[in-house]
């Protein structure tokens, strides 16, 4: 821990020296980060948003879930009232058995016929079927003894089935059929078609839940099947056998259309969501968006691809919500129902999700949010002008401070900063470095001929010859008047003569026209004299010690005759420079 402090506090000081050197960079990343939390901070609430909308459908399901379950729980509280009415009736017949009236004396003389009608007057019609079509139908036999006793309780429950109250989008069936195959329904059967009923009953799997093999407990029995009436389509149906002591008299049905659950399922969340009504095998019995086909199963209606094992995850729990495994499409959320053996499944669609969770944030935080993003990007523009502008002023600043005004070169600071850079890399190295001064001949009879203006464009014409005449690692710089100097790192004494020599030429060969308003129209040509002194290598050389040197040297050439380059000092240097200070 005693090191890692160390290392940290180093590690944030180099990083903010780093930043307080490029502060434009600084800025942006600065805002850059804003932008970034800013974005977040959306996201985040668009998430917890899409939470809460979450929420909400989960309480808009729950809210469905039990109006399907009071609807499917008053039907079979229905149903049961009409069992223990037809109990109730078997058991006053047992008690005080009676002579059969005149009408239902001629009635049962009709029961061997193959469909034979029982009077009952502004109720649900009832009929009996003749022995021999209940030949061989399982849960049906005749029994002439109990015969009477069916009709009758037949034709009292034919008033009960008629008076049920119609509710608004219930479009149920309810019906009573003996083991003696009479029957009562409504609404009613048209005569033609009773003995294809009793026949479809025998072989329906809700009329054989009700028998006793299967129904030792006589509960309320559930099951989807084939409509009654709508082809290719199915309903949900709920029987409870009728029982007169021991015996089983009849079986009691009630069938809710599919229809008349899609009403119930039609309030989907979204305009593109579906809601599915299904039991524990997957069998659809409802569907917000369609007619379900006899036989669909939930896998096949979901629009996207769901693995087997969805089905078992919607039992398994009481509610729940699915996610697609293709991680985009739509989101499955479910709720079982208490009756029925049934479970409600929403499919929805994930962006209709996403725009839901969106529209519940708040309409100040969202315009918040634009305003402050608008601002920051606003900010950062106008910082970035500031910075561009204050950039460029301290450039142009460096620059006045760091180069000759006239010729562009570096100026005498410059020279010694880079001097002193060189100088150690060299020694470090082992390599020599040099300098080279030079001074324009007769520089004051220039102006005095031509004027200073015209000086002014010599001085620029050496200033260019130096730059095109040296290498990149060199510097040429004024070091003040018509006195140059260049900066050699890496090059001998004899090389950096070399490089004068070479000048020289460049500047003999030189012409340069007179300025605008010079006293004299002829070309100008010039020459230059040159003092060259360097540092061995591995030494590390004295800029001013340098510059003496060169500085006698150069003298020395003006006293040789000028126009010329001198490297190395011989006995009379001195002398010639003190004689010649003032040339």
């Amino acid at each position: 821990m005693t090191r890692l402090l160390p290392t940290l506090h180093r590690l944030s000081g180099h990083a903010w020296q780093l930043l307080a050197s490029r502060p434009h960079r600084f800025v942006v990343a600065s805002f850059s980060l804003s932008v970034m939390l800013l974005v977040l901070l959306l996201w985040r609430g668009l998430q917890l948003s899409q939470d809460r909308e979450i929420e909400t459908l989960r309480h808009m399901q729950a809210v469905r879930a039990q109006s399907m379950d009071a609807l499917l729980q008053r039907e079979a509280e229905r149903l049961l009232g009409v069992r223990n009415f037809a109990e109730h009736l078997l058991q006053i017949q047992a008690s005080t058995p009676g002579r059969p009236d005149a009408a239902l004396r001629a009635t049962l003389a009709r029961r061997d016929e193959p469909v034979w009608p029982v009077p009952a007057h502004d109720a649900a019609a009832v009929y009996g079927v003749g022995a021999a079509a209940l030949s061989g139908l399982e849960g049906f036999e005749r029994n002439e003894a109990r015969l009477a006793a069916d009709v009758d309780v037949a034709r009292s429950l034919s008033h009960l089935l008629s008076a049920a109250p119609q509710e608004s989008g219930i479009r149920r069936r309810i019906a009573y059929v003996s083991r003696n195959g009479v029957l009562t329904a409504y609404p009613s059967i048209p005569p033609q078609q009773v003995a294809p009923a009793v026949h479809r009953l025998a072989a329906a799997p809700y009329f054989h839940d009700s028998l006793p093999a299967r129904n030792p407990g006589r509960q309320v029995q559930w099951r989807i099947a084939p409509a009654t009436s709508e082809r290719d389509q199915v309903s949900l149906f709920l029987s409870v056998p009728v029982y007169a002591g021991s015996d089983l008299r009849g079986v009691a049905i009630l069938e809710l259309p599919q229809r008349s659950l899609d009403d119930q399922l039609s309030a989907a969340p979204f305009p593109d969501a579906s809601s599915y009504l299904v039991d524990r095998e997957g069998r659809l019995i409802g569907a917000s968006a369609r007619n379900v086909r006899a036989g669909e199963t939930m896998q096949a209606a979901l629009s996207g691809p769901w693995p087997a094992a969805t089905l078992d995850a919607v039992f398994h729990a009481d509610a729940g919500l699915l996610t697609s495994v293709s991680g985009g499409g739509n989101d499955l959320m479910f709720r079982r129902l208490r009756n029925g053996g049934l479970a409600m499944v929403d499919e929805i669609p994930v962006n209709q999700l996403w725009l839901a969770g969106a529209a519940r944030l708040s309409g100040v935080i969202g315009a918040g949010a634009a305003a402050l993003g608008i601002l920051l990007c606003a900010t950062l523009a106008v910082v970035h002008s500031l910075f561009r502008h204050y950039l460029a002023r301290g450039e142009a600043l460096r620059t006045l401070a760091e180069t000759d005004a006239l010729t562009g070169l570096a100026n005498r600071r410059v020279f010694a900063a880079r001097f002193a850079a060189e100088a150690a890399r060299c020694a470090a190295e082992q390599r020599p470095i040099a300098v080279v001064m030079l001074d324009i001949d007769h520089f004051k009879a220039i102006n005095d001929r031509w004027g200073h203006a015209s000086g002014d464009v010599v001085l620029r014409a050496v200033a260019a010859a130096l730059r095109s005449g040296v290498r990149k690692d060199d510097l040429p710089a004024r070091l003040g008047g018509e006195e140059f100097a260049v900066l050699l790192p890496g090059t001998g004494v004899d090389d950096a003569a070399a490089v004068a020599g070479n000048l020289r030429q460049r500047l003999e060969r030189l012409r340069c026209d007179p300025a605008a308003d010079a006293l004299c129209n002829e070309p100008m040509r010039f020459t230059a004299s040159f003092g060259v002194a360097g540092s061995a290598p591995g030494v590390p050389g004295s800029l001013d010690a340098l510059l003496m040197a060169a500085d006698r040297r150069l003298y020395a050439a003006k006293a040789n005759g000028r126009n010329q380059v001198v490297a190395h000092e011989s006995g009379n240097v001195a002398s010639h420079h003190r004689n010649l200070k003032g040339l």
